[in-house]
């Protein structure tokens, strides 16, 4: 068979790559990760933004545990999106994901100062925070509370009210640090003051005392995690339940308009802080040389807009980040609604800090040990403490032997 001649090779080859290149030049479109569960709204939203802007949006969606060890393994690679949607909490490791922080005038001021703090960390801005909660709140069936306990006194008197086969009258998932910290806060500790880890601490014993006492006078299930406290709840078989705005959307289909919604309860008339996040949009290697940077910008400024927040809000169930939108939404919505945004008021940020993280899992290991080994209160915040230093020690080694 004859060949073609070399040039007309070079020809073809050439006239290829040209026509490949002017249609990445054409059309370029953002990449984005999404690692929010609740995906429904960002799909609208993505959907909106192209319409408005004829802006290609390449959406690949991920649950949050699958995102965290995706994104740090395609940063070794430099393999990360143009755009990724993360927990706040995940600007700790800004330096592992290589974010870019966010430029001067793609946050709106209608953001809360203490909101747009949710994607801050050393001093910069390495998350646009779309909305708001996460965090923890008092609900309760309608049916068998006329009127929710406004402290923890009041539930051990109220318990005689309730049916004589409910064994725990509240539920949460006890084992979960997450649920403990709004009872640390009642007794002014804190996992971190700034970067420092701060575990053990006679505030913390206080803390994890009174914890432990309501679970040894049967006021809670030790062994009932996230999903067991839904279903008890659900079923009339707890009155009360300590849960996140995650799960309103779910329990107002299952038992309308039996759900009440309250502040948490007192301790000793000092009030429960939940934490709270939310979910921020990030920049890997982001340049203002890009061909993409003012189409990011664009879907930025979108984002935080009156339509996109009410898309957020409507369809996501979430609490918006808009100050307009909020205000709307406490003046029409229902009182549960009310509710949930005044317990918002109510909160503390997560800590971006990347210690957070060495904090929870020392927190955790500590508690198991306070549990099931019978660990003294003193010796389990002492073990807290030593497990987090000693991983701190360790990932400075790391970072050390990384450096040279």
């Amino acid at each position: 068979m004859k060949q073609l001649p070399h040039y007309i090779l070079l020809i073809v080859s050439l006239v290829f790559n040209l026509s490949f290149s002017n249609q990445l030049l054409a059309a370029p479109k953002i990449i984005f990760w999404n690692g929010h569960q609740h995906a429904d709204y960002i799909v609208k939203l993505v959907d909106e933004f192209q319409k408005l802007h004829g802006i290609e949006v390449e959406l690949h969606q991920f649950l949050s545990p699958q995102l965290r060890d995706e994104v740090l393994t395609q940063a070794r690679t430099n393999q990360l999106p143009d755009l990724l949607y993360i927990p706040g909490d995940f600007v700790g490791l800004y330096q592992e994901i290589n974010l870019t922080p966010v430029p001067a005038g793609w946050m709106s001021d209608e953001l809360d100062l203490r909101v747009r703090d949710a994607g801050k960390v050393d001093g910069n801005y390495y998350g646009v925070p779309l909305f708001q909660g996460n965090h923890l709140m008092l609900l309760y069936n309608r049916t068998l509370v006329k009127k929710p306990i406004a402290t923890w006194e009041e539930l051990k008197s109220q318990m005689k009210e309730f049916p004589a086969d409910m064994q725990y009258p509240i539920t949460w998932n006890y084992r979960e640090m997450y649920w403990l910290i709004p009872f640390m806060s009642a007794f002014e500790s804190w996992p971190l003051d700034g970067d420092k880890i701060t575990l053990d601490t006679p505030q913390m014993e206080q803390a994890l005392t009174f914890y432990k006492t309501l679970a040894d006078d049967r006021l809670v299930d030790t062994e009932c995690d996230h999903d067991c406290s839904v279903a008890r709840f659900k079923a009339g078989k707890s009155a009360y339940m300590i849960n996140g705005d995650w799960v309103i959307r779910d329990l107002e289909k299952e038992m309308g308009d039996k759900l009440g919604i309250a502040m948490l309860p007192m301790i000793a008339a000092k009030p429960m802080i939940p934490m709270f996040s939310g979910y921020v949009l990030a920049y890997p290697n982001l340049s203002e040389n890009s061909i993409k940077f003012e189409m990011l910008k664009k879907f930025t400024q979108f984002s935080q807009s009156k339509l996109a927040q009410e898309i957020i809000q409507n369809q996501g169930g979430l609490i918006s980040v808009n100050n307009e939108v909020l205000a709307q939404d406490t003046t029409e919505k229902s009182e549960n609604n009310k509710a949930v945004i005044k317990q918002m008021r109510s909160t503390q940020n997560m800590p971006t800090s990347p210690n957070m993280t060495i904090a929870w899992s020392a927190m955790a290991k500590g508690f198991s040990r306070f549990m099931d080994h019978n660990y003294s209160v003193k010796k389990t915040v002492q073990l807290m403490q030593r497990v987090a230093e000693r991983e701190l020690k360790r990932r400075k080694r790391v970072s050390n032997t990384t450096d040279k």
